[in-house]
């Protein structure tokens, strides 16, 4: 069986480097999944309007300041929270 390998690094090896953590990290896929993961993500990034995107997990994971400075912002739509 043949799979797609996606490999990406985070942070700086070098020892002092400029952050506190490298990250090395893999994801395998079977070749003959990749076409219905590829449209799962397309769907994704389309419903957030983030089609012409590159999307990074800091992003996800960061906090945003300016967002805890607006009430409920988690109950917002999506339209409310892009505007």
């Amino acid at each position: 069986m043949v799979y797609f390998c996606y490999i990406d690094e985070s942070g700086t090896p070098e020892v002092p480097g400029n952050t506190s953590h490298y990250v090395l990290a893999g994801l395998s896929i079977p070749i003959s999944y990749w076409k219905k993961c590829e449209k799962v993500i397309t769907r994704l990034k389309k419903k957030y309007s983030l089609d012409n995107c590159e999307v990074h997990t800091a992003w996800i994971l960061r906090k945003y300041i300016e967002q805890s400075k607006i009430a409920d912002f988690d109950s917002l739509s999506h339209f409310q929270r892009r505007s």
